[in-house]
């Protein structure tokens, strides 16, 4: 019997390169229509892209609706939400729609590539067609009237206002993992100052970070709080921080929650410096490969992970082949972990909380796996709790 041949395997980059692909592709289908306006640029979406506008913008009692009775209920909800939804705007948003108000609501510079233009094009606000080759991205007529009105001095002081309350929250969540809304609204207005604080209300805050989540890469709105964009269990995180509740959260700085907000953050600390050196000198990596491969450890520490597990990923990519090499990254991983604000510590550090409260005592790596650690002792992660309750099972096996 002849054996049948089997495909190779494809890895998850080529999977994600056939994704974007295949956006293009269906970007590039539509024509340009002839007329702007909300009508002529819902005709020309299919039924599930109209389907789609209806459930973002919760239209209801719709979905049986044919496509043409569809458009007609949706060209006012789309104009009608945009008048809240612009409340929420951040700068970026707001340069992109000046951009296109200068143009008469068009423009041929919008990547194909920013999967975050499908966020606006799925409220109804933009779409894009083909006209001679060319893919043109544009704002219906309708929306853009909207955005023209409000386009004021004070609108946009709105906006920067908006834009500083979403880096705050990123900033603090990265610190913190997770917090329901009421948590953040409180933590976010306490670095306001006195003249901002009236300015914002909380449903005016639980919009501005629902559209920053939409928008942005460093924070994910759930139903009853936000997460930083790394965090694995916001759940299980949640639970921790409710068993810690003696422990108070870490106290941010207004400049280390402002630091912390920006996208892809790296935190600027002696052992993170020293470990992407060490990155850098010891194994030719680029400064950007080096940073990253260090944030691949922070983000696997604060998501409870042991250091163990640390040496276990640099093996994985092989940094622990040379010896020499691997006897000298240990230090720095130790120190790394001893600095690094871990969310089951509600954001404190290891050395911070051991200063404070005698617990997360953090016990020098070479004698994690030397030491006799006793199922009631510390954890040697540096986590606070005991060795039987964290990386004992993790150790077994």
């Amino acid at each position: 019997m002849k054996q049948m041949d089997m495909a190779p395997e494809k890895s998850l980059e080529q999977m994600v390169q056939e994704g974007v692909e295949e956006r293009k592709r269906q970007l590039r289908r539509h024509k340009l229509p002839e007329k702007a306006t909300l009508a002529s640029m819902l005709t020309a979406m299919t039924k599930a892209e109209l389907d789609d506008i209806r459930f973002n913008l919760n239209v209801t009692g719709a979905s049986s609706l044919k496509k043409a009775e569809l458009i007609e209920r949706l060209c006012p909800a789309i104009t009608a939400f945009a008048e809240r939804w612009m409340m929420s705007l951040l700068e970026e948003e707001y340069q992109l729609f000046r951009d296109l108000a200068a143009n008469g609501g068009r423009s041929e510079a919008l990547s194909d590539e920013d999967d975050r233009l499908d966020y606006l094009r799925g409220l109804g606000f933009l779409s894009c067609g083909m006209a001679n080759e060319t893919l043109i991205w544009f704002m219906p007529e309708e929306v853009l009237a909207v955005f023209n009105q409000m386009d004021t001095e004070a609108f946009h002081a709105r906006v920067l206002r908006n834009t500083k309350v979403a880096r705050l929250a990123a900033g603090l969540l990265y610190a913190y993992g997770y917090l329901n809304y009421e948590q953040l609204f409180e933590k976010v207005c306490a670095h306001l100052t006195e003249e901002e604080r009236p300015s914002v209300n909380f449903a005016d805050f639980v919009g501005i970070l629902l559209n920053a989540s939409c928008w942005k890469n460093t924070v994910v709105a759930l139903p009853q709080g936000v997460k930083y964009y790394t965090l694995i269990d916001e759940e299980e995180l949640e639970n921790e921080q409710l068993r810690r509740s003696d422990l108070d959260f870490a106290d941010l700085t207004y400049e280390e929650a402002w630091a912390a907000g920006v996208d892809s953050y790296t935190p600027d600390t002696p052992p993170c410096r020293a470990l992407i050196q060490f990155f850098m000198q010891a194994h030719g990596y680029g400064v950007l490969k080096a940073a990253d491969v260090a944030g691949e450890i922070i983000i696997l520490l604060q998501n409870g992970g042991s250091l163990q597990e640390a040496v276990d990923y640099l093996d994985e990519i092989g940094l622990m082949k040379d010896a020499d090499k691997a006897d000298a990254i240990i230090p720095l991983l130790a120190a790394l972990n001893n600095a690094t604000r871990l969310w089951p510590l509600k954001g404190h550090t290891p050395e911070d909380l051991m200063a404070m409260t005698g617990e997360g005592r953090v016990i020098p790596f070479d004698k994690v796996h030397k030491a006799r650690v006793g199922r009631n002792d510390p954890c040697p992660c540096g986590s606070g709790k005991k060795y039987k309750n964290c990386c004992l099972r993790k150790d077994e096996q």
